[in-house]
């Protein structure tokens, strides 16, 4: 891997003092994607050929002589679509300039067609990236990343599917390329991992950042059989993952919906209220039956206990809650429906002088601090609503 990074570092370096250039035939005004390089001052272009559009399209011949070296020329000759030439051996089927974001300004796709159908992936293509080196042309078998287009996210969610398809893209290249794509333009250096993508979208589109769509996929891919895929990341299946977690959580909270609406339908409650709220007026809530959450802070005697709003933290609110049940109950917190009495008097109250006075009308066991396992609802309950 550390070979193949230090080798894609050094074609990136090259990429950035060789930034692409449409160099264009002084007669026929067609034009030819090629290094920023050869369009300097030292060279001169022609290009003699089939041409669309203004670009180079079919069989042609681009040649840059070296101005005060005639003798010197480099030449691309054979095979060019939308102005890039296509490097032999035939089989791809189309090719254009690239500004995506990893590109380095010298940068073309070329489109390498189908890949072998797959369970849930019908018609996947590849495309193949590449940059310019100087004088040489871009291709397909020194590629910056391979990208899998029209890749059905759904499809991809399953890994095992997602990198069947990953390794086909790579399968397809060195079926094309053979040796060639084990070599960088490091001596002694040999490229061991290529990056693939994969996106939905049926092209390789960029938007005005070069930016392409959303990356289902990616991986470096090994070239050695039996060689292991590095930096594997499956968005697809996260997004399903995400997908399915909210569709639970969305459940989840209208089944709270339902049996909280049957606790207070259960005991008449006739609206929510913090225990917190209570603390500060209990008299808005006299008489009335409502429903709170909250934990037994200290057993008084087995029919009165101290509750509190928040056990975890310091400070918490405080009520007194008489009940029949309450010496049985075991340690933890509680939805409570209670019917809100006052506050106890001062006179002969010893320790509980002031605070809220609760009889309790009925109660469920909370299996997470604060109830979340019953509060956890599409919309909090605020003072006074019911479910």
């Amino acid at each position: 891997m550390l070979r193949y990074v230090i080798g894609a570092l050094s074609l990136l370096w090259l990429g950035a003092a060789a930034i692409a250039a449409q160099h264009k035939d002084p007669v026929s005004g067609c034009v030819v994607i090629a290094s920023r390089y050869l369009a300097s001052s030292d060279y001169s272009f022609q290009y003699q050929g089939a041409c669309k559009d203004g670009l180079a399209e079919g069989k042609g011949r681009a040649v840059w002589t070296l101005i005060n070296s005639p003798q010197n020329q480099v030449v691309w000759e054979g095979s060019f679509s939308a102005g890039v030439y296509l490097p032999p051996p035939a089989g791809i089927v189309s090719a254009r300039a690239w500004n995506g974001p990893h590109s380095s300004g010298d940068t073309v796709i070329f489109n390498l067609g189908a890949l072998p159908a797959q369970p849930g992936v019908p018609a996947a293509r590849l495309h193949v990236e590449a940059a310019a080196d100087l004088t040489r042309y871009p291709d397909p078998c020194s590629p910056n990343m391979l990208w899998v287009v029209n890749a059905p996210a759904a499809a991809l969610a399953d890994d095992a599917v997602a990198q069947a398809l990953l390794a086909a893209a790579t399968g397809k290249l060195k079926a094309r390329c053979g040796a060639d794509l084990f070599k960088t333009q490091l001596r002694g250096q040999e490229r061991t991992h290529v990056q693939v993508r994969a996106v939905a979208t049926p092209d390789l589109q960029s938007d005005q950042f070069g930016n392409p769509g959303p990356v289902l996929v990616s991986a470096f891919m090994p070239l050695a059989a039996g060689g292991a895929l590095q930096s594997y990341n499956n968005q697809a299946a996260s997004r399903q993952r995400e997908q399915q977690q909210q569709a639970r959580d969305s459940d989840e909270r209208q089944a709270n919906v339902r049996r909280l609406r049957a606790f207070f339908d259960t005991h008449q409650a006739k609206g929510w209220a913090s225990l917190d709220d209570i603390a500060e007026n209990p008299f808005r809530y006299r008489g009335r039956v409502v429903v709170t959450a909250a934990q037994v802070s200290v057993m008084v005697n087995p029919t009165r206990a101290i509750l509190d709003s928040r056990p975890d933290e310091w400070r918490g609110s405080l009520a007194v809650l008489d009940g029949d049940e309450v010496g049985q109950w075991k340690p933890g917190p509680r939805l409570l429906a209670v019917r809100v009495l006052g506050r106890i008097k001062k006179d002969g109250c010893d320790s509980f002088c002031g605070l809220p006075q609760l009889q309790l009308v009925g109660s469920e066991v909370c299996t997470e601090p604060r109830c979340p396992d019953w509060l956890r609802l599409p919309t909090a309950l605020q003072d006074g609503q019911t479910p």
